[in-house]
C-alpha cells in the first residue's frame, strides 16, 4: 500500500512538473518571435488548458500535501502577466451601460464576406448581419474579410452600409479584386469626417493584406482608427475535416497533420512579421489611437503583445472571462480585439454571440479623456 501511495504521488508530481514547464514556455512566447523559433507558438494554443491544470494541481495538493502546491503557485505567479492578458476579471458591462454624449461606439467584426459562399442562405445571412449591425447604432465600424461588388445582381456592401447605417465616411483597402468589379479587403466606416487615410502592406505576395487607417475629426478632436486582418492558417475544408477526424480519433492523420502543421508554421512566422510592422506603425501615431482587427492569434501570443504594447485591451478593461470570439476549433479562442491608447476611457465592452459569421462582433464604448467638453450621461 505504501509503495502504491508513493508511486501515485511521484506520478502526479511528474505530470505537474511537465505542465509547469509547458505553461512557463507558453508564457515566454510573447517575447520570442516565431520568425526566430516558431514551435513555441503552438504551445500558446494550449495556454488556457495548462492554466486550468495548474489550478487543479494547486488545489489538489492543498488537500493532500500543501508543500507540493508551491510548484503550481510559483508557476502561476511567474506567468501572471500572461494570465491577466488572457482572463478578464470584471463584471460584465451589459448592453445598457452608461455612456457619454462625447463617446465613440466602435465595432470590430470579421464579417466573413457576409456569407457570400453560403450556398443556400447567403442573401438571408447578409440581411440578418445588416440588421444586427444597424441595431448597434455605431459611430465607427471596422470590418475584416469584407466583400463588395458593382456587378449587376450582386451585393454592393460598401455603398449599402454607408446608406443604411448612416456611416457616410469610409476607407476600403480593396486588397483583392476580380474583373475590376468585385473587391475584398478591410474597411473602416465612420459617422465623423475622415481627413486622412491610407493603407500599409503588411507582407509581400499576391495574397497579402493591408493595415488601413483613417484619421477622423469629431469637434476639436482628431483620432486615428487602425484596422487589419492578420495572416490566417488558410485551412480549407479538407484540413478542417482532417482535424475533426483526429479529434474524434478516427484517423492517425499523419499526412494531414504534416500539412496542417506546415500551414500553421507559415502563418505564425508571417503574423510575427506583420505584428512588428503594425506595432511600429501604431507607436508613430500623432493622435490618440483605436486599433481594431482580427489578429488570428490568442492573447498568449507574440502577435498580441507586440501590437498591444502600452495600449489598453478593451475586453480586459470591461469584459469577463476568456472572451471567445471565434466559433470554430476551440472554445478558448479570443482573436478579435479593440485596443485603445491611454487617451481613452473604456466605458463598456461586449460581444454579440451571433453565428452569422465564424467570428463574433466585439463592441466598445470609449470616451476621449480631457477633451474639455461637458459630458452628459445618456443610456444608448
Amino acid at each position: 500500500m505504501r509503495f502504491l501511495r508513493l508511486f501515485t504521488k511521484g506520478f502526479f508530481l511528474i505530470i505537474n512538473f511537465a505542465v509547469v514547464l509547458l505553461f512557463l514556455a507558453a508564457c515566454l512566447a510573447p517575447y520570442i518571435s516565431p520568425a526566430w523559433f516558431w514551435p513555441i507558438s503552438f504551445i500558446t494554443l494550449a495556454f488556457p488548458f495548462l492554466l486550468g491544470l495548474l489550478v487543479v494541481f494547486l488545489f489538489g495538493w492543498l488537500f493532500f500535501n500543501y508543500r507540493y502546491a508551491l510548484l503550481s503557485l510559483i508557476a502561476i505567479l511567474l506567468g501572471w502577466k500572461s494570465i491577466i492578458a488572457f482572463v478578464a476579471f470584471n463584471m460584465p458591462s451589459g448592453n445598457k451601460a452608461a455612456t457619454t454624449s462625447t463617446s465613440f461606439t466602435v465595432m470590430s467584426y470579421n464579417v466573413s464576406q457576409f456569407g457570400l459562399y453560403r450556398e443556400k442562405d447567403s442573401k438571408y445571412n447578409r440581411q440578418a448581419m445588416f440588421a444586427m449591425i444597424k441595431k448597434q447604432q455605431l459611430d465607427i465600424a471596422c470590418f475584416q474579410d469584407f466583400y463588395t461588388s458593382e456587378k449587376k445582381n450582386d451585393f454592393n456592401n460598401r455603398e449599402d452600409i454607408s446608406r443604411e447605417m448612416a456611416l457616410p465616411f469610409r476607407y476600403f483597402s480593396s486588397d483583392f479584386n476580380r474583373n475590376g468589379m468585385q473587391h475584398w479587403g478591410s474597411i473602416i466606416y465612420s459617422r465623423f469626417p475622415i481627413i486622412a487615410s491610407d493603407k500599409v502592406k503588411m507582407s509581400i505576395g499576391p495574397r497579402s493584406e493591408s493595415l488601413i487607417y483613417a484619421d477622423i475629426v469629431r469637434d476639436a478632436d482628431t483620432v486615428r482608427i487602425v484596422n487589419m486582418h492578420l495572416e490566417s492558417y488558410r485551412f480549407n475544408e479538407k484540413d478542417y475535416s482532417a482535424i475533426k477526424k483526429i479529434k474524434n480519433q478516427e484517423d492517425t492523420g499523419l499526412i494531414a497533420t504534416k500539412s496542417i502543421v506546415q500551414k500553421m508554421r507559415e502563418a505564425y512566422i508571417r503574423r510575427s512579421q506583420q505584428a512588428d510592422i503594425v506595432g511600429n506603425f501604431i507607436r508613430q501615431s500623432p493622435y490618440p489611437v483605436i486599433v481594431c482587427g482580427d489578429f488570428n492569434d490568442t492573447p498568449a501570443s507574440y502577435t498580441y503583445f507586440t501590437i498591444k504594447g502600452d495600449l489598453q485591451d478593451a475586453f480586459l478593461q470591461k469584459g469577463l472571462g476568456i472572451g471567445r470570439t471565434f466559433t470554430g476549433l476551440a472554445p478558448t479562442l479570443r482573436i478579435d480585439y479593440v485596443f485603445v491608447s491611454a487617451d481613452f476611457k473604456v466605458n463598456s465592452f461586449r460581444k454579440i454571440n451571433s453565428d452569422l459569421s465564424d467570428h463574433y462582433p466585439v463592441i466598445a464604448n470609449l470616451s476621449l479623456i480631457g477633451s474639455g467638453r461637458a459630458e452628459v450621461e445618456v443610456n444608448k
